[in-house]
C-alpha cells in the first residue's frame, strides 16, 4: 500500500470499518423509521473519507474518487448504503458501485460477483439512484435538489455544515 495515496488509505480504513458493521441490521435500519444505526454508519464512512483525504470536497483535480453514498432502488424504493466511484476528469461520470447488503458487500461491476449476488441486486436495487456524502463540484449526474426526504436527512446527518443538504 502507498501510504501517500489517499484512495488506498480510504479503502483500507473502509475495509477495517466494514468488518465491524452488522450488514443485516444496517439493511433493516436503512428502511425503517429508526434509521439511527444507518445514519451513524454512513457518517462514520464519511468521516473516514475526510480522514484519508483531509477533505470531503473534490473539484476534478485527480482522476477519480470512491465516496460513501446512499442508494435508492427506483423500483422497490429500498435504501442501502454503499460506495460509488466517480470520474473526476469528466463531469462526474459514475464508474462503479459497492452495495452494502445483508448478504455482504457487493461490487456491482466486479469480476468476482456471484450469480447469487447479481440476482440479489437485480431483485432489490436495480435500477437505482445514488447520492454521495462528498461535495463533488460540477457533477451533472446527481441531483441533490430532488433527493427524497430520507436521503436528505442521511446526507445532512453526515454533513452538518450543509444544513438542508445544500451542496456547494
Amino acid at each position: 500500500m502507498d501510504n501517500n495515496n489517499p484512495e488506498e488509505i480510504f479503502i483500507e480504513k473502509m475495509n477495517n470499518f466494514l468488518a465491524t458493521v452488522d450488514l443485516r441490521l444496517l439493511n433493516v435500519c436503512c428502511n425503517s423509521p429508526d434509521n439511527s444505526y444507518a445514519k451513524e454508519t454512513l457518517k462514520t464512512m464519511h468521516d473516514l473519507l475526510v480522514e484519508a483525504y483531509g477533505t470531503d470536497r473534490f473539484d476534478f483535480d485527480s482522476e477519480w474518487v470512491t465516496v460513501p453514498a446512499i442508494i435508492k432502488s427506483r423500483n422497490s424504493g429500498l435504501l442501502c448504503l454503499g460506495l460509488v466511484t466517480i470520474d473526476l476528469e469528466s463531469s462526474g461520470e459514475h464508474w462503479g458501485t459497492f452495495f452494502l447488503t445483508p448478504i455482504g458487500v457487493i461490487d456491482q461491476g466486479g469480476d468476482a460477483i456471484t450469480e447469487k449476488e447479481s440476482k440479489y441486486l437485480k431483485e432489490n436495487y436495480l435500477p437505482y439512484d445514488y447520492w454521495y456524502t462528498a461535495n463533488i463540484g460540477n457533477d451533472i449526474h446527481v441531483d441533490f435538489d430532488t433527493a427524497p426526504d430520507t436521503v436528505r436527512e442521511f446526507i445532512s446527518y453526515c454533513r452538518p455544515d450543509q444544513p438542508g443538504m445544500i451542496m456547494e
